[in-house]
């Protein structure tokens, strides 16, 4: 009875649209919409999550992003980086995207980010690595989302997609071989 009872739980939240976090598996991937995965632990200093994310099409709108908690919309993510409609990997800086210098993605290829992230000062910096090219510093020291500009721990690691102008979902993103550890503050 008691299965039974948890299974139509998550029925029942999954048809109002509430979402729930769950670990991090080996390979994940965007849909339209939002799917969190909890990190290992809350975070409250300054830590490094690496992962390597493949767009699976040219311009797409997909991001990967860190949040205090499970999304409800793009304005619950404190740190965001993101394959834009325009080819390019940008990054979320207060209330825009933005770059520190343009980096075109090339869909089916694996591009290593590395975000290091300090909680206290609601900071962080994105570095990518496109196939085969040195490290590029893609954002340095960009404000937390502006909605999130207070938030104190952040615990999810997020994925999610957007359907384009054209009201169709060109494709999501995968996101394989997640790292975290703690670092010194920048």
């Amino acid at each position: 009875m008691k299965i039974l009872q948890t299974i139509v739980a998550v029925f029942a939240l999954t048809a109002m649209g509430i979402a729930r976090a769950q670990p991090i598996p080996e390979m994940l991937e965007s849909t339209v919409g939002f799917r969190s995965f909890d990190l290992p632990a809350e975070q409250t200093g300054s830590f490094e999550v690496s992962f390597d994310a493949t767009p699976t099409a040219e311009k797409m709108d997909g991001f990967t992003g860190i949040s205090a908690m499970v999304p409800r919309e793009a304005g619950d993510v404190a740190a965001i980086v993101r394959f834009n409609d325009q080819g390019t990997i940008d990054v979320r800086n207060g209330g825009s995207f933005r770059a520190d210098q343009d980096l075109r993605y090339t869909a089916n290829l694996a591009y290593r980010v590395r975000m290091v992230i300090d909680v206290k000062s609601r900071t962080y910096s994105v570095f990518v690595t496109p196939p085969g090219q040195p490290e590029i510093s893609l954002a340095k020291n960009y404000s937390f989302r502006s909605q999130q500009a207070a938030v104190r721990t952040l615990s999810k690691l997020v994925v999610a997609g957007y359907k384009g102008r054209d009201g169709y979902f060109a494709g999501p993103h995968r996101v394989s071989g997640v790292s975290l550890k703690a670092v010194s503050a920048p």
